[in-house]
């Protein structure tokens, strides 16, 4: 079945379809009917709603075995084989496969067995499946991407299906399935519930009320009480919460009532009922390190109960051995507070520090042979909560076991059981890993890894593409020692220390060695170790080990104990909403991309305003210590306490990206929004509007952004209109330039020009080629990541236009890290800190939708659109403020062949759109005249 939106999924679910099936392809809903080329599946006409398309598709098929699967759907390999296997052994009607009790897709039937779905009730078939499915198999048949097809941020659509869940809830308000369906779906009826017809909401109260109390009470307790709320009359409170808490994840505050845990979600003006606000209660118990010590082994164990605050409520933790016959030991129990615990569970409003022990496991206490497991109990809050330790960290000495030296005893894990001893059997094999492997890893100005004598040729420091090489020292014990530096200057702008994230370790062979290397893996005694803290002077730095048995080093933001995760971020921000310090005129804070970068417009105004108000005090956000701030202007950590204190102090605080959410400007206060790009892509209402955003959510929008500016920049008062319409915005613009763009057209763009391409290792009879692509919303895997578009063949362009040309290929900010194919004649230069050098470098470019163009059209830059998806991005994608092709002074092209053969020619290339070019600075960048910044400064602080 192929509902609305899903016809962009239906190729990967017909993949996944058994070779020689015969498949039907049963559209229904108002999108176009899918166009399949070669894929021998039959299309039928399309139906109404998707119990009609069912109907069709059963009525339509000639085998006789019978499975339903939504395009959004991918049936695992086998699966389909398994069960008819099962099936045409059996006497059954239908067999079913591994999955929710909601899920029809996991049923295969005889055909003439199929029941008739009913089509009031929509997409949803599930009042004709069986109340007692049969025995499920253990094949999973397949796995949803989700059934909306909606792109991250959207909310789906499905204000006009109510209609059809009111219908199934009360025609079976009982039924054993409704508690998964309304788990699984429910959420996205409420999200959208402020658009639905008034007659339909009316409609699903009913039917909501007649639904036993039973089947709620497995939901979670935010949905529980959302559908508690439409039932009783109140879906605008319901609408009204759901905006609430639409950026929450989940995190909410608790209480503990007569030893039941209730979620703090006030309705103003609704008395909620104790038991819809009930949170479920269940021990959490985490091994966390297990060192083998003399005679057994020292474990450490976090055990808390997530939704309990342990700062509140002080635990008392005991454990014990269990043996399989039910006898009992205790084992020796140390607190051990670790603000680790509350970091593991993620809670915001919870911490968990007290539940960190170091539980002492001697052999010598389990008094008789045979299979024991670890049990803790957990006394909190009048709980008493009794258990196996439930998971492990993978990353560390919990997740290999190692044996203890001269303890007959063995530890193992077991899904069920958690943590099991085996008294009595002898060590297991050991275990080395291959050579080579670190022996010892230390941290300093440097990171010093000593690796066992192997054939070490060359060892890199990796994280993504990026590679840091080692210098390599040969020592008297036969080890090698491996020095990265820790802080690099990889471009001739300054040394940085290195950008955070999980970083791994290569090596690879030195002479006649066979092979190619790979990861270097932990000694047995440093796995022992792991995880564990490293002091590092500019970062938070981890030992890990990777579930490969590999080193991997966590580097982090050096943020305080009391400064990282949920719960002290969550502390900070409330006491940044209340605080009552004064506001500092003589305090400007700068930001440019959320302190990923000391770039951009707010660079421009703070190297103006130090030059004509040295008296102004200045500082920098920094997302981590790879950013360089301004030379002589104090670099703030965000997230860090400064960061919260600066921004509810700063007498200006100066963006190029929209602050946080719980940001609000403060009376004496002003926000300058700069933007980073010019306007010309959808944005603010009719960007949030396309993504089904409801009044409630678009007045938060508007709240959380042009709510809090004071100041807002244009490049000319032609695009005033923009944001005047799409913001509701009311406040000074200043439409006169940008001041990132002063560089492009200032006395010194010459002079930066040629430094820049020294930098970059580019000679002067090189053609420089900067490629790049924007990010798409579409195909968002959150607020700020997606992965980057190939529309050009990189390779296959590099190849064609030979030594004399260099690309540089630059990804967005939010595109996600990876490995971009490098090859001999391209530079990623992705994280080259200053985007108007690479303007300034180039000589030509190849670019898509980026805002860049009107940057590149100051300088003179020839340019290649690369657009094969021009007709979808401006149709079903993001879209434009106004036509792209008035806005795009090149060539359009669909193909890398087609972008190359206009690249061989630029002095042709230029001609044929000198004039085009022109006409485009004279109608977008006419106010770009070098002085933007000092115009800002002077309206600013005169």
């Amino acid at each position: 079945m192929v509902g609305p939106r899903q016809a962009g999924r239906l190729a990967d679910c017909l993949d996944s379809l058994p070779s020689g099936a015969e498949v039907l392809v049963a559209p229904w809903g108002d999108d176009p009917p899918p166009v399949l080329d070669g894929r021998g599946a039959r299309v039928l006409r399309p139906a109404s709603t998707g119990n009609d398309a069912r109907n069709a598709g059963v009525t339509g098929a000639h085998r006789d075995l019978v499975l339903l699967v939504d395009a959004t759907q991918r049936v695992d390999a086998g699966a389909v084989e398994d069960l008819a296997t099962r099936l045409t052994a059996s006497p059954d009607p239908v067999v079913a496969g591994r999955g929710a009790a909601s899920d029809a897709s996991r049923l295969l039937w005889r055909r003439g067995s199929v029941p008739t779905f009913d089509p009031a009730h929509g997409r949803f078939p599930h009042a004709a499946l069986p109340d007692t499915p049969p025995a499920a198999d253990l094949t999973v048949v397949g796995h949803d991407a989700g059934p909306w097809a909606t792109p991250f941020g959207t909310v789906p659509p499905v204000a006009g299906e109510v209609a059809d869940l009111a219908r199934l809830v009360a025609a079976r308000p009982d039924a054993p399935w409704l508690a998964d369906l309304l788990d699984s779906v429910g959420g996205a009826f409420l999200d959208d519930l402020e658009h639905a017809d008034p007659t339909d909401v009316a409609a699903l109260a009913d039917a909501l009320r007649r639904v036993p109390v039973a089947v709620l009470a497995d939901l979670g307790v935010e949905d529980r009480l959302r559908l508690w709320l439409v039932a009783h009359g109140h879906h605008e409170a319901m609408s009204r919460l759901t905006v609430d808490r639409w950026f929450t994840r989940g995190q909410l505050p608790t209480r503990v009532e007569d030893g039941t845990v209730l979620a703090e979600l006030p309705v103003p003006g609704v008395d909620v009922p104790s038991d819809v606000l009930a949170m479920p209660v269940r021990l959490e118990a985490s091994l966390r390190r297990a060192v083998p010590v003399a005679g057994g082994w020292g474990l450490t164990v976090f055990a808390s109960v997530r939704w309990v605050d342990l700062a509140e409520h002080a635990p008392t933790v005991t454990a014990r051995a269990v043996h399989a016959s039910g006898h009992e030991v205790a084992l020796p129990v140390t607190p051990a507070p670790d603000p680790a615990a509350t970091r593991h569970l993620g809670t915001a409003f919870q911490n968990h520090d007290s539940g960190a022990v170091r539980v002492d496991l001697p052999v010598a206490a389990l008094d008789r042979a045979g299979r024991w497991r670890v049990e803790v109990t957990l006394d909190v809050a009048g709980l008493m909560l009794a258990g196996p330790l439930t998971d492990r960290d993978e990353r560390g000495s919990a997740g290999v076991l190692a044996d203890s030296p001269d303890a007959p005893a063995r530890l193992s894990w077991d899904p069920a059981e958690g943590l099991v001893v085996e008294a009595g059997a002898g060590p297991g094999a050991a275990s080395r890993p291959a050579a080579p492997y670190a022996v010892s890893v230390e941290v300093g100005d440097d990171l010093v890894v000593r690796v066992a004598e192997g054939p070490v040729g060359e060892l890199d420091l990796c994280l993504g593409a990026r590679r840091v090489p080692a210098t390599l020292e040969r020592e008297p014990e036969g080890t090698v020692a491996a020095r990265f530096p820790l802080v690099v200057d990889d471009w001739g702008l300054g040394s940085r220390a290195l950008p955070a994230g999980t970083w791994h370790v290569t090596w690879r062979p030195r002479g006649p060695v066979a092979g190619r290397g790979g990861e270097l893996a932990l000694s047995p005694g440093l796995v022992a170790r792991t995880p564990y803290d490293l002091d590092a002077p500019d970062h938070r730095a981890r030992l890990l080990r990777g579930l490969r048995g590999q080193l991997l080093l966590q580097l982090q933001p050096p943020l305080a104990d009391d400064e990282l995760g949920p719960w002290a971020q969550q502390r900070l921000r409330s006491a940044y909403v209340v605080t009552d310090r004064p506001v500092d005129p003589g305090l400007a804070l700068f930001s440019s991309y959320a302190g990923t970068g000391a770039t951009d417009s707010p660079r421009a105004i703070l190297e103006e305003l130090r030059h004509r108000h040295p008296d102004v005090r200045t500082r920098w956000v920094v997302a981590d210590r790879s950013v360089l701030p301004p030379p002589g202007v104090e670099p703030v950590l965000l997230r860090s306490r400064a960061w919260y204190d600066a921004l509810a102090t700063a007498g200006t605080v100066v963006s190029n990206v929209e602050t946080d959410r719980f940001f609000r400007t403060r009376p004496g206060q002003r926000l300058v929004q700069t933007f980073h790009g010019y306007p010309s892509k959808s944005m603010g209402l009719d960007l949030w509007r396309s993504k089904n955003h409801s009044p409630l959510r678009l007045a938060l929008q508007l709240a959380n952004t042009a709510g809090n500016w004071t100041v807002a920049l244009t490049p000319t008062p032609a695009m005033d209109v923009h944001y005047r319409e799409q913001y509701a915005y009311e406040g000074t613009i200043l439409n006169r330039g940008y001041p990132r763009d002063d560089a492009l057209v200032g006395p010194g763009a010459a002079e930066r020009r040629a430094a820049a391409r020294a930098r970059l290792g580019l000679h002067d009879d090189q053609v420089a080629v900067l490629h790049a692509p924007t990010w798409r919303d579409d195909v968002a895997t959150n607020f700020r990541a997606a992965p980057m578009v190939t529309h050009l063949d990189v390779p296959r362009a590099a190849r064609a236009l030979g030594d004399g040309h260099v690309l540089l290929l630059r990804g967005h900010r939010f595109h996600e890290p990876g490995r971009t194919g490098a090859g001999a004649r391209v530079l990623d230069v992705t994280t080259y800190p200053e985007v108007n050098d690479l303007v300034l470098a180039a000589d030509a470019a190849v670019l898509d939708y980026t805002s860049m163009r009107f940057d590149l059209a100051l300088t003179g830059t020839p340019m290649v659109f690369l657009v094969p998806d021009l007709d979808r991005y401006s149709g079903t994608g993001r879209g434009f403020l106004y036509p792209f092709t008035d806005s795009a002074p090149g060539p359009l092209v669909a193909t890398t062949d087609e972008a190359v053969t206009l690249l061989r020619d630029l002095p042709a290339l230029r001609t044929a759109y000198a004039d085009d070019l022109a006409r485009f600075n004279a109608t977008y960048n006419a106010d770009q005249d070098g002085h933007a910044a000092a115009r800002v400064v002077e309206h600013l602080w005169g």
